[in-house]
């Protein structure tokens, strides 16, 4: 085996990472930079694209600087990051505008409009995918109702990871995990969706697919110039960064599949074929070649326990500085101490501007406790905020109609060995955790790798780089106490639909926002 390093890159959402990994898949050193979100209007999630590539371009030159390796010991470098959302270049392939992001809900009226009148199913039908507010089919429209004259400036529709590849390989191309809800199971661009959305006339906007397991350019001289990375590097790019955890994870076979219990709650099964089943969700092409990804993605990340930590435990922060301990050690003790179902509370974690998603639609949503009372202490709620967002996960879990033989969880709530625990009950299932931390990273690590022929196949490249380090197995009895109040909890949402639609109607009435 060839000896030397390969770079991973994660632009995320507002993070920017490098990760240094060796031959061996391990990880040897990582550096992150923050990158900016803008919010210009409620529910609307943005971010500067030139802001965005100083920021990949300065972490590059992090990792050299700290890890002290020399630019002639990166074999290859690999890219992922932002998916969904939209990017506008003109003809000079510069930003005419803010990207727009992932989490984005300007859209949220369209889409209800779209599903009420039958479109997104039209959509579904031809591609798999049941738009976000913030994809590319649904902000396009919006985009030629209310700012036409960006559209009549932009010569490129892009996304975050082929902004980037640009800068660093002076080559514009995109793949089937950008440009996902475009394409359909010939894994090329549909004119029949596009058409379905009033988008066909914008076609040609759209780049050119690539496999993401191509080597899609090259480091520039000037782009060599700006990163401390040597010119000619070869540079592969997966995008989409959740499919990139997958393959980080090592979620490659037929039924695994990979939580991501991060910022967005998202859950990837592999598959051999497209599926139009469920009607939730999108599909998108693997890494790695002839399997498919069906995504499922609520919106209950870990924003619901930030939310949760920042307004109701001053007092634990006051005892784990007095103890010079960890917050979150002392959150995982908290709760490890609360029975298995919090005594019947529920929570229910819809927090999102946009909504819920899966495995229901409804941009009305919002979260709740079910079952307080007046005995119900600060890591009760704790408590039940971790098992919602699992609760969550398995009703998602359920919903899929390809069997799932493997679940692997990643993400910075995988960090908490009671939430892994929660998980492996609630699922009543093993739960994986693979080595390492930065999984987007190390997926396009090794795809970088193989597509650059330092292996000879991706299955040996993905067995190299991900090993599964802990397996949490399922607590037989407490598996049966989520079983029955997993029944309760999936009763409440739809019950809850009408006076989710009569409060919007409140909120809309008086002008206010929530």
């Amino acid at each position: 085996m060839k000896k030397g390093y390969i770079i991973g890159i994660d632009s995320g959402t507002s993070m920017v990472k490098a990760a240094l990994f060796d031959m061996e898949g391990n990880e040897v050193f990582v550096a992150g930079r923050s990158t900016p979100v803008e919010e210009p209007h409620f529910g609307w999630s943005e971010f500067n694209l030139d802001t965005d590539w100083l920021e990949v371009a300065g972490v590059i030159r992090d990792l050299f600087e700290k890890s002290g390796i020399d630019k002639s010991e990166v074999l290859a470098v690999g890219l992922g990051g932002k998916g969904v959302g939209v990017c506008f270049l003109d003809k000079d392939k510069k930003p005419c505008r803010n990207g727009i992001l992932w989490n984005d809900a300007r859209c949220a009226d369209m889409t209800n409009e779209w599903i009420n009148s039958g479109k997104m199913a039209e959509i579904f039908a031809q591609t798999g995918n049941w738009l976000m507010t913030g994809d590319v089919g649904i902000l396009l429209p919006w985009m030629k109702e209310h700012e036409p004259e960006i559209l009549a400036k932009t010569k490129y529709f892009c996304l975050n990871t082929n902004w980037i590849s640009l800068n660093l390989t002076g080559e514009f191309n995109a793949n089937a995990t950008d440009m996902y809800s475009q394409v359909d199971e010939t894994r090329q661009y549909s004119d029949k969706v596009m058409e379905i959305e009033g988008i066909l006339d914008l076609k040609d906007k759209f780049l050119p697919l690539n496999n993401p397991w191509d080597v899609g350019g090259y480091i520039t001289k000037s782009a060599a110039e700006q990163t401390g990375l040597a010119e000619g590097t070869p540079v592969a790019s997966i995008g989409w960064d959740v499919v990139c955890c997958s393959a980080g994870v090592g979620a490659v076979a037929d039924g695994s599949a990979n939580i991501i219990l991060g910022t967005s709650g998202v859950i990837m099964l592999t598959m051999p074929q497209s599926a139009r089943s469920p009607m939730l969700g999108c599909q998108t092409i693997h890494s790695v070649p002839g399997k498919w990804q069906q995504l499922v993605a609520p919106l209950t990340g870990t924003p619901n326990t930030d939310w949760f930590n920042k307004n109701f435990t001053f007092a634990d922060k006051v005892q784990a500085e007095k103890e010079g301990r960890s917050i979150y050690a002392l959150f995982d003790e908290a709760i490890a101490a609360v029975p298995s179902g919090c005594n019947g509370t529920i929570y229910h974690p819809y927090m999102n501007a946009a909504g819920e998603r899966a495995p229901f639609t409804n941009t009305a949503a919002r979260g709740n406790f079910f079952g307080l009372n007046l005995h119900s202490s600060r890591h009760v709620m704790m408590r039940a905020v971790y098992e919602g967002m699992a609760f969550s996960n398995k009703h998602c879990l359920d919903a899929y109609t390809y069997p799932v033989s493997d679940i692997r969880l990643s993400g910075g709530g995988s960090k908490s060995a009671v939430w892994c625990q929660i998980f492996a009950d609630i699922c009543n299932a093993p739960i994986s955790l693979p080595s390492g931390t930065e999984f987007g990273a190390k997926g396009v690590a090794w795809n970088a790798a193989w597509a650059a022929g330092y292996f000879n196949s991706w299955e040996e490249a993905s067995d190299v780089f991900c090993k599964v380090t802990r397996v949490y197995e399922p607590n037989k009895e407490t598996a049966k106490i989520y079983a029955d109040l997993y029944e309760v909890y999936k009763e409440i949402p739809y019950a809850l639909f009408p006076a989710w639609d009569r409060r919007k109607a409140f909120l809309e009435k008086y002008g206010f926002e929530g």
